[in-house]
């Protein structure tokens, strides 16, 4: 059985010490709360959530404190000598860019063709992280920790690949997210340095992985980090203001490599 989790528990600092923080029995947790206020308070404390289904077909949010996280910190970005040619080869020979912003339907169409029957970002979760884009039109009392974000990797006016995720403070976690292996390899790889020099760029402080079961969050230069070192570091950068706005922004990819990739010169006859 997984631990049901109400939205007081997350703002009582002694159950969020004693009974999630330091609780190493458990990482998963279940709730039926779907409200914005639910979502942007587990996220805040530092859970990372999917959804699922029981048997009945009942819906829930089922939030992890992980037990270890991988996180990217800039000056251990890594790029291979490999992919450093495959980038000098292909990307200064077209147009390919990579997008931020809340446009987030985009991209879950991308991750539900990519993901298939494994998908677990549902059309609901994708309804409440649009619950927690203020709508200018409509000003709202709640005071929302997170910023749900569309990452983008675009040939001309074709979406190749993308992700989902959100910015708390001067931390950007992943959540989820696609890209067309078929007609693009090693185009993901693109979109991953593209988005950290992005990040790095505007001034964000690390990149939280999430799970530390995948081999390529390594060798992009993430380090692992235990809970309780994780959670240090969550809290000491989830408030910061970064008056510079990442949203919005469309760049072109040769002009976000070309400082630290030379393109190939062509070779004189």
């Amino acid at each position: 059985m997984y631990p049901y989790l109400k939205l007081s528990y997350l703002q009582d600092h002694d159950i969020l010490i004693n009974n999630i923080y330091n609780n190493y029995n458990h990482d998963y947790y279940l709730t039926d709360d779907w409200s914005p206020e639910m979502y942007n308070a587990l996220a805040y404390v530092g859970f990372i959530s999917v959804s699922v289904k029981d048997q009945t077909g009942a819906h829930y949010l089922m939030p992890e404190m992980q037990f270890s996280y991988v996180v990217l910190h800039w000056k251990n970005l890594h790029i291979s000598k490999q992919l450093r040619k495959f980038i000098a080869k292909n990307l200064f020979h077209d147009q390919y860019y990579i997008s931020l912003n809340q446009e987030l339907a985009p991209i879950f169409e991308g991750v539900s063709r990519y993901h298939g029957a494994r998908n677990w970002l549902t059309e609901r979760y994708l309804n409440l992280l649009n619950a927690l884009i203020p709508d200018p039109d409509m000003p709202t009392s709640m005071a929302t920790h997170i910023k749900p974000v569309a990452v983008g990797l675009w040939h001309h006016d074709q979406l190749i690949g993308g992700e989902i995720g959100y910015l708390t403070g001067g931390i950007y976690t992943s959540l989820t997210g696609f890209f067309d292996r078929e007609n693009y390899s090693n185009f993901g790889k693109i979109q991953l340095i593209g988005l950290a020099l992005l990040l790095k760029k505007f001034g964000y402080t690390c990149w939280n992985l999430g799970h530390p079961y995948m081999v390529y969050k390594f060798e992009m230069g993430g380090l692992e980090y235990e809970r309780e070192n994780f959670l240090r570091l969550w809290l000491t950068y989830r408030n910061d203001k970064i008056t510079a706005n990442i949203l919005g922004q469309r760049i072109e990819c040769q002009a976000l490599f070309q400082e630290i990739i030379k393109p190939n010169r062509p070779v004189r006859q």
